[in-house]
């Protein structure tokens, strides 16, 4: 399925380079741009066979999520995402992920993980309220997934498109398009059986042998290393424009009537290569760990957990140097409303500082499972 997924994203380039502009003026993606991502089977990849879907592994989204987004950086966060959300809804019972994708196979799933309340326990259910932020691609969600707390302990609770409204507030540098606005419910009824208790699944309850293979992966470590697949793309999008363009341009101020032909801009390219080499390597490294645990119905240990964290920290942050490096290379010209250059530097700078890739809080998780120190910092690793 990968290969075919990747080659069908690979034609839709050109509609993608198109409605960029209008995508990020209008802050979301537009749907005909949606329908024919849904039409490449990119949105699928996360979704039980049984439905139609790929059940992929976690290195298949790394693949698909920036292979977009060398393409178009907010339609890759999107999907990566929706996916994410798809991947979380398969823990769910099985009468959930019917109500999800009996009727709409192509359901797409938003939310945050991010608790808000308040949340009261009723007969077969619970009473929700609350407004949850950041949520990636809700315009085009038929569900959201809101986490609270209960009492006993956090959860994600699954609620359809009809349950809540979403509040038009994403205004930001770069993912403009990606519509990551606040949706609210309004004391919403949520069945007991589209509870997903945290707890458990930190503590490594997926990893079966009744569990599909890609599902058994380590809940938390797996999410956190797909956020860092649209950085990949964007690094990868970057590079090549500014290779592409120095064979054509002048560097300013100087004698070079080809970037090319300077070895200061051949080290600078070199570094900004290198530097995403190193990204690269990170985040398959964790995205193979993670799917291999899944394939011995393992769960990894604390550290090993930790590193596959760290991994996404530390591929993120290094694309981001490299594109530092790039358009400093590049020039000024880079940051013309017209380049495209532009909008892959914003957009990897604010995807980059996602709660869930902060490289001090990874690489703090890592340091003390390195050292044998206790976790202070948070349960979920």
């Amino acid at each position: 399925m990968s290969s075919d997924v990747l080659t069908a994203i690979q034609a839709l380039s050109p509609q993608l380079t198109d409605a960029a502009d209008q995508a990020d003026a209008e802050r979301r993606l537009a749907d005909d741009t949606v329908a024919a991502m849904r039409e490449t089977g990119a949105l699928r990849i996360a979704t039980p066979t049984r439905y139609g879907g790929g059940e992929a592994t976690v290195r298949t989204h790394l693949d698909v999520a920036a292979e977009l987004s060398a393409i178009d950086g907010g339609a890759g966060w999107v999907a990566s995402l929706w996916n994410g959300g798809g991947w979380i809804v398969a823990q769910y019972p099985e009468q959930a992920q019917d109500d999800v994708w009996g009727a709409d196979p192509d359901a797409l799933i938003s939310g945050t993980l991010k608790p808000s309340g308040p949340v009261h326990r009723v007969s077969g259910g619970y009473r929700l309220s609350g407004g949850w932020s950041y949520a990636s691609g809700i315009w085009h969600a038929t569900w959201g997934l809101a986490a609270v707390v209960l009492d006993d302990g956090p959860a994600i609770l699954l609620v359809p498109r009809e349950d809540y409204r979403i509040v038009d507030e994403w205004h930001m540098a770069g993912m403009k398009s990606t519509g990551s606005n606040r949706f609210v419910v309004e004391d919403a009824f949520v069945p007991d059986h589209r509870v997903l208790r945290l707890g458990p699944l930190v503590g490594g309850s997926n990893v079966t042998p009744a569990t599909p293979t890609t599902y058994r992966a380590a809940f938390v470590a797996t999410l956190v290393v797909m956020l860092a697949a649209p950085l990949l793309g964007l690094g990868r999008a970057g590079l090549a424009h500014v290779i592409n363009a120095a064979d054509r341009k002048a560097i300013a101020y100087t004698d070079f009537t080809r970037q090319r032909d300077s070895v200061a801009f051949q080290l600078q390219v070199a570094e900004a290569a290198t530097a995403l080499d190193t990204a690269e390597l990170h985040a398959y490294r964790a995205a193979d760990t993670l799917d291999q645990h899944a394939a011995a119905t393992t769960y990894p240990s604390d550290r090993i957990r930790a590193r596959c964290r760290a991994d996404a920290s530390v591929a993120s942050r290094n694309v981001t140097r490299a594109l530092e490096t790039l358009v400093y290379a590049h020039g000024s010209s880079g940051f013309a409303d017209a380049s495209p250059l532009q909008r892959i530097w914003r957009n990897a700078n604010v995807s980059a500082r996602h709660g869930m890739l902060i490289p001090q809080v990874n690489l703090e998780f890592y340091g003390a499972a390195l050292v044998g120190a206790e976790n202070t910092v948070s349960p979920f690793v």
